[in-house]
């Protein structure tokens, strides 16, 4: 009887020994698994960062080139006697009646007391010797992470309805009057670039946004670049 008593407990301990060392063997295994699977997550969680951070560079880091017609004017251009570009503004002014009928909306810029229509892109009137010039790659307001692109002469004279442009600073604000709504936006950069027909363009691409282009005041190989970014969009309740 003492030997199926000291058999049995024998068995008993030998299977609770088992266990023991199997339960020490799982939880080795388990802190190694969970080691691997930190690992394997801050790998995962760098990778991620490193995607963000450039998909944020690509998009701080947006550019593009556009062609622009914004020949400056100035007092040194009239007085060479540019008969053709006097002509146009005479045209201009006595066909102010007909563009006005194809405005689309209005640009307003309190700071320097511009107010000024705008036409669409496939008017005929939409040349900068007849009034603010929207780019053909310029989109309209309301399209959202668009950029709306306007070009117009600076120097003097009845078409240079961006003279003042070079007043404005970070901060100052713009407005687009567009299909019952007010788009205002806030300049968020200025820069200049070379005068040659073409102008490269940065901007936040995740931002809808305003972009101005004229030359550069008192130079003649520069031109000047705008960026603005929206700021709000309320409706305009018929307010021009």
């Amino acid at each position: 009887m003492k030997k199926n008593v000291v058999k049995y407990r024998d068995s008993i301990l030998l299977v609770i020994g088992t266990m023991l060392v199997i339960l020490s063997l799982c939880l080795v295994f388990y802190d190694r698994i969970e080691l691997l699977k930190s690992n394997v997550f801050d790998d995962v969680q760098m990778e991620k960062d490193r995607e963000n951070n450039k998909d944020k560079e690509e998009k701080v880091d947006d550019s593009m080139v556009v062609e622009t017609e914004t020949e400056s004017i100035d007092e040194e251009d009239i007085s060479d006697n540019n008969e053709a570009l006097i002509e146009q503004s005479k045209k201009a002014v006595s066909e102010q009646n007909k563009i006005k009928k194809e405005y689309i909306g209005y640009l307003e810029i309190k700071k320097i007391n511009l107010k000024q229509g705008l036409v669409s892109k496939n008017s005929y009137y939409n040349k900068v010797n007849y009034n603010i010039q929207m780019l053909s790659t310029s989109d309209y307001p309301d399209k959202q992470f668009g950029n709306v692109i306007l070009a117009a002469h600076s120097g003097v004279g009845y078409l240079a309805f961006f003279k003042n442009l070079y007043k404005l600073s970070k901060g100052d604000e713009a407005v687009i009057y567009y299909k019952d709504y007010v788009y205002k936006y806030k300049i968020v950069n200025i820069y200049n670039v070379p005068k040659t027909g073409k102008v490269k363009i940065e901007r936040d691409v995740q931002k809808t946004s305003l972009t101005l282009i004229t030359c550069t005041y008192k130079s003649k190989t520069e031109q000047t670049v705008y960026i603005l970014e929206l700021a709000s969009k309320t409706k305009d309740g018929g307010k021009k």
